[in-house]
């Protein structure tokens, strides 16, 4: 009699069942006969559902059927693949030799003498990791569209559990705030780390739902407290705004932003899941309302929604402002030309300016840059043809269209070029010819906090000259008299809260003015 033999379902399909029975609910008997398998074996992986979805980030192999066994050099692998993946997000050419060695060291430090870094080791850690040896080229050009692929087919199995409210994704950008002459479209990332350009730079983080919910733009600086700033304290601002030595993200600023959106969600009482990419200021910490998943590395330009259309979109807007305010300038200052002007922006204009145009960008375009990217099984039958992007520039006037052109020297679309390839983080935070053991503490525990760069860089920005309370009022009048003869009810709003402010300004002058009478003022002096 032949006995029935034991088929062993791979990793994918593992992490179907788990779908099954979570989504829709399906019992353990129909899923056993579905797959053809035993229903001890269907209950042995519900159980193990942690276990199984851990092997997402560990990036194995989809076809893979039985879990591997402990090979007694754990410590040894874990470090070698930190060290590819840390390697893969700075776009390091590595090969199979580079790998051999880092393990040998790893070892040598360990004091482990029976380890051998064979070509068997090699291919055994290349399965586990799913790892396929290709030639790099430019970051959209290198990605592997079967790991894109295997990507999108786990999303519906890694956002179980999670409405479309609660599905978010957050990315880093660099930004030229002012100086965007022609020469700005040479400039590397790596040019920007110092030196007098770096001046003009700023990044800027932006995190949004699936369903268009945006948290407040996080905009990073040299300066702790920038002279444009005068008595307008940081906390204050329509932004999250910090500073460090260069303008970067780093581990510590990116460790109290997420602890500032965990606080946020634990109030509303919301669990939500967030996207990211491998960025070396991202450590893989797990808040208790905030779940962190990363990208695999190097498929951002087609994985991440962020660069799908939503960070371009805010940055047209921010530029379509900039040209607006140098039109502007040019008319009430005949002596200056466009460059200049654009110098003359402050970092304080262009906060206003980022928290405006990220205000302006519309949840359409969001939740499309989601759904491009595979999220969202119940939105994607988005009609095609509605194809409204905000990015259009048909309601830009013809006066900055032509400004973009001679300023630029690019159509106002491509201003978005100008500076995408500018670095947004330390790209070197992990030494990896330290010793093998003070690496794996590192790569364990949060990264300590950076010490910041107290400096002003903004000593060269002109301030205008203050009016007094009483101007204000007198300016507030006729702006109010402007908006009523236009019709222009949206500024009649802005003016007539600017006035409530003028008026608490001047009442809080009064009273520190009136001095509270003594008693004895009311007896008679001898």
């Amino acid at each position: 009699m032949s006995t029935k033999r034991r088929v062993a379902l791979t990793h994918e399909q593992r992490l179907q069942v788990i779908r099954e029975s979570e989504k829709f609910h399906t019992s353990s008997r129909k899923i056993a006969e579905k797959y053809g398998v035993g229903k001890t074996q269907i209950d042995r992986i519900l159980k193990r559902k942690s276990e199984n979805l851990a092997h997402l980030e560990d990036n194995v192999a989809p076809e893979r059927k039985r879990q591997r066994r402990p090979t007694g050099n754990e410590e040894i692998n874990n470090l070698v693949w930190e060290f590819f993946k840390d390697a893969s997000s700075r776009r390091v050419n590595l090969s199979g030799p580079m790998l051999k060695q880092k393990a040998l060291d790893f070892a040598s430090d360990f004091g482990n003498t029976t380890f051998k870094a064979s070509n068997g080791w090699l291919d055994s850690f290349k399965s586990r990791h799913n790892i396929v040896f290709g030639t790099m080229s430019g970051e959209r050009g290198d990605v592997d569209n079967s790991v894109v692929d295997n990507w999108r087919a786990k999303l519906p199995i890694i956002c179980d559990g999670y409405s479309d409210n609660d599905i978010f994704n957050m990315d880093e950008t660099g930004l030229f705030y002012r100086d965007s002459t022609k020469n700005t479209l040479k400039v590397k990332g790596e040019e920007c780390a110092g030196g007098k350009r770096s001046k003009e730079r700023i990044t800027v983080a932006l995190c949004s739902s699936l369903k268009g919910e945006k948290l407040p733009a996080l905009v990073i600086k040299k300066a702790k407290q920038p002279r444009c700033f005068n008595k307008i304290k940081p906390e204050t601002l329509p932004v999250i705004y910090r500073n460090n030595r260069k303008a970067w993200m780093n581990s510590s600023l990116f460790d109290g932003w997420l602890n500032q959106v965990n606080r946020k969600m634990k109030r509303q009482n919301r669990n939500i899941l967030l996207f990211l990419d491998n960025a070396p200021s991202h450590p893989k910490i797990q808040p208790s309302n905030v779940k962190l998943v990363f990208f695999p590395a190097n498929t951002t330009s087609k994985c991440q929604p962020m660069d799908q259309g939503i960070i371009q979109t805010l940055k047209l807007k921010y530029r379509k402002r900039q040209l607006k305010h140098v039109i502007r300038a040019m008319d009430k200052d005949k002596t200056k030309c466009g460059t200049q002007l654009l110098k003359d922006i402050t970092l304080l204009q262009a906060i206003y300016w980022i928290d405006s145009a990220w205000k302006e960008v519309d949840v359409t375009t969001i939740t499309k840059c989601f759904i491009k990217c595979g999220f969202s099984e119940s939105q994607q039958r988005i009609h095609d043809d509605d194809d409204n992007d905000d990015d259009n520039d048909d309601d830009v006037p013809l006066s900055v269209l032509a400004l973009s052109r001679d300023l630029f020297d690019c159509d106002f679309k491509d201003l978005v070029a100008i500076d995408q390839s500018m670095a947004t983080c330390d790209l070197a935070l992990t030494d990896w010819n330290k010793d093998a053991k003070d690496i794996l503490q590192d790569i364990t525990v949060d990264d300590p906090a950076l010490s910041d760069d107290d400096s002003d860089d903004e000593q060269g920005d002109d301030e205008d000259k203050p009016c007094s309370i009483c101007e204000g009022q007198f300016y507030i009048k006729r702006l109010r008299a402007l908006a009523i003869s236009q019709g222009k009810s949206k500024m009649l709003n802005h003016v007539m809260g600017v006035d409530e402010c003028l008026l608490e300004m001047r009442m809080d002058n009064v009273e520190g003015l009136v001095q509270q009478s003594k008693i004895s003022d009311f007896f008679l002096q001898k």
